[in-house]
């Protein structure tokens, strides 16, 4: 049986041959109160019980052992016969045999690859026993989620990527823009440096010529005195 079985999950125990772990999680606080107070109201021990009894006694004991996180949605199903409780009853190595079985299989680790279904059952003889899982869990709601988080998360990115986008394209016009006003800021200035120096220029050339014509003037005015001079009598 220990080579068949790949464990999980919360167990519950059948009364008349299957019970599953749902139906065991609602009835775990009564058949809880009702084995205490057997313990403590009346001391029974598991061979004084009834079977009706011991099977809330032995249910009581399943779900107290612990199971593993990764068979949370593992859906288990314990069949243990009338004959199993019986022997289980009378027989505490047996019953211990079992426990052990149950709570190495609860507190198996698959990891993310826990089985869908698992089942044991559960015998008077453990040559009967056997247990076995099959399936393989698919969370359709699981699956609807993590698509909606990637769509969500890639709608994000796009809308950051465009947002980026008009980011830069606004920058790249501001820095065109600046770029624009400071050509025509220093072809301006280079216009008013040039016609500041044409200026200067054309000032410099106009008093060249006023004093070259001022020089000619005197000189033809030395000329015609010399001949003045030369054509009066002695």
């Amino acid at each position: 049986m220990e080579n068949m079985i790949k464990t999980g999950y919360t167990a519950g125990t059948g009364y008349d041959n299957t019970l599953s772990s749902s139906a065991a999680a609602d009835e775990r606080a009564e058949s809880g109160c009702f084995t205490q107070m057997l313990a403590e109201k009346y001391y029974l021990s598991p061979k004084e019980m009834s079977l009706t009894e011991y099977k809330l006694y032995f249910h009581d004991k399943i779900n107290s052992l612990y199971t593993h996180p990764s068979q949370k949605k593992l859906n288990w199903f314990i069949d243990i016969t009338d004959n199993a409780y019986r022997r289980m009853q009378i027989d505490p190595a047996y019953e211990r045999r079992v426990l052990n079985f149950l709570a190495q299989a609860k507190s198996a680790d698959y990891g993310r690859c826990a089985p869908r279904f698992g089942l044991i059952h559960i015998d008077d003889t453990w040559e009967k026993c056997y247990g076995y899982t099959y399936g393989f869990q698919d969370d359709e709601r699981a699956r609807r989620a993590a698509a909606k988080r990637r769509l969500k998360a890639r709608l994000a990115k796009k809308e950051r990527q465009k947002k980026l986008l008009k980011e830069y394209l606004n920058k790249k016009a501001q820095a065109k823009r600046l770029q624009e006003q400071l050509l025509n800021a220093r072809i301006t200035k280079q216009k008013l440096e040039h016609t500041c120096l044409l200026k200067s220029w054309n000032d410099d050339r106009q008093r060249a010529q006023a004093s070259r014509a001022y020089e000619a003037n005197l000189l033809m005015l030395a000329r015609r005195e010399l001949q003045l001079a030369s054509q009066k009598p002695y």
